[in-house]
Formats: structure tokens, sequence, C-alpha cells
């Protein structure tokens, strides 16, 4: 369950009117925590209360913020900052808002290696042309712009993410760059959502694939779209196993690396970002 913040200070009206949804968080942490209240009450029975603050369930928060602040934070912060400060229907201006808030929250750690992986990714778009692409791993929908901003109008990106949450806030900065006609974003992972892939992309085989999902995943998925031709001969195949400032550490790196330098791969470029992790960008070239 994640953290939800209660502001005490709220006039009665308010936190009566909030007191359904705060009921249904404080039968979820019950699970756990074995809430008396989340139970039905036998004749006569009091319920028993327990402080949602020291059961660990909520955060303190003053009286100038609001609980949502500390669901998804920083991603929600981001999507304030690009409709505030970005010109609307500009993927160029949304794309430059987005780099100076990351910057300025990670206090420009991780720059030198966004950098390399943003320039490989144009220069890739602009060399192979793509017309149908596959994004796993959609976040807060940066690389989808620069994406979607490389491909024609009749393009399409179909792009993955786990997070709905995600997936929302990735929708409306891809609509408020005026580019959501090319991209279509769907929550769910590749083996639930296959299906779906492969009709959103006509049933043709991808262009091109960027992997940046869980590195666990790499090689499974794309061994999942590879079963229903969504990749295959032709296909431009990117991955990213570098370990970004706020991401945690993940294997899968060596075994995606050890994939790609398969006969079923010719390396077109490798950029290592990090001991043993780097951005590789290959094309498969034989079916087996």
């Amino acid at each position: 369950l994640k953290s939800y913040a209660i502001c005490r200070s709220r006039p009665p009206a308010l936190m009566a009117s909030r007191a359904p949804m705060i009921r249904r968080l404080s039968c979820l942490a019950g699970r756990r925590q074995k809430l008396a209240f989340c139970q039905p009450l036998a004749a006569g029975q009091v319920r028993g209360l327990v402080d949602a603050e020291t059961a660990g369930q909520v955060v303190k928060v003053g009286k100038q913020q609001h609980w949502a602040a500390f669901m998804y934070g920083r991603e929600r912060q981001l999507l304030a900052h690009v409709v505030s400060t970005a010109e609307e229907g500009s993927s160029d201006s949304v794309l430059d808002a987005m780099d100076s808030f990351w910057a300025h929250h990670f206090g420009m750690k991780g720059t030198a290696s966004w950098t390399v992986r943003k320039d490989i990714l144009d220069q890739t778009m602009k060399d192979k042309a793509p017309r149908r692409c596959l994004e796993l791993g959609t976040y807060c929908g940066y690389s989808a712009l620069r994406i979607a901003r490389g491909i024609p109008e009749d393009g399409r990106l179909v792009s993955l993410d786990v997070d709905p949450l995600f997936g929302a806030i990735a929708t409306k900065i891809i609509e408020y760059a005026g580019l959501s006609s090319k991209v279509k974003i769907l929550s769910g992972s590749v083996e639930t959502k296959l299906e779906r892939i492969v009709d959103l992309l006509g049933g043709k085989r991808a262009d091109f694939v960027l992997c940046d999902h869980s590195k666990d995943r790499f090689v499974p998925d794309l061994e999942l779209l590879a079963s229903k031709g969504v990749v295959g001969q032709g296909t431009v195949v990117m991955g990213d196993t570098t370990v970004y400032p706020g991401e945690e550490l993940e294997e899968g790196a060596k075994d995606f690396l050890s994939y790609f330098t398969s006969q079923k791969f010719r390396v077109h470029q490798h950029v290592d970002t990090e001991p043993s992790r780097g951005i590789t960008v290959s094309e498969w070239h034989h079916i087996v």
C-alpha cells in the first residue's frame, strides 16, 4: 500500500466528505494491521481505532500541502511543470521542459548518460526512418515523444507500461505536445497485451523496438514478440541497460547483451555508459 497523507487541519465538513475514501484506505491497510473497524460489528460492539500515522499508513503533511503530492510525487510534479512552462503543441518545448525538470530534480546526476541515450535514439530514428514502432516502458513519455516526432504522420507508436498512472501521465504529456494522433499507450505487460500490440500494428512487423522497461524482461519479452511476428527480420531493437538516478539496480543486463550478440542480430552500435552496462542498437537479420 502506498503512503497516503491526511491533513488533520482540514475543516470537519471536508473531512466528513472524505470519510468514505479514508475508510476504504484504512480497510486496505487493515489486511496487514487487522484493524478492528474493517470487520463487521457484533451487536453492542465498539470499534477499535488504530492511529494510522503510528501504523505507518499515512504521511503527515503541512497546511499548504495536498496528500496527492505524496502519491507518485515527482511524476505528478513533472506533468504540472510541463503544462505550466511548455508551449502547448510543441514537442520540442515539452521535451525541453522535461529535460530541465529532471536535471533540477536529480541535481544533474545521470545527465551525461541521458544525453548519449537521446542522441542515439534521435540518430537511429533519422537513419532507419521507421513507420511502426514499439516502446516497452513508457514511464512519463519522454522517449515516446522523441520517437513520435520522428515517424511520419501515418506512422504508429505503441507504448506499453505496467503502471497505469505512468501511462495516464504520459498520455497527457503526449497530448499536450500535439502528438497523440501517432501514439497509443497501453497499460499492462507484453504477456497480457500481446494480441492488442499485434492489432495496433496492423498485424505487421515493427520497424523499431525500444526496450526501456524491467531489464530482466528484455529477452523474454522480445521472444514473446517474435513468436507473434511483431519483431523479426529487419526489426531494429534498441536496449538500454543503464541504471539512471531514481532507478533500482536490476539483473538482466548481461543476458540482454549476450542475446544481442547471438546469430539473430547484427549489432550496429554499442556505447558503454557504465561498467557492464550501456546502450545497444541491433538489427534482427536472421530468423532462427
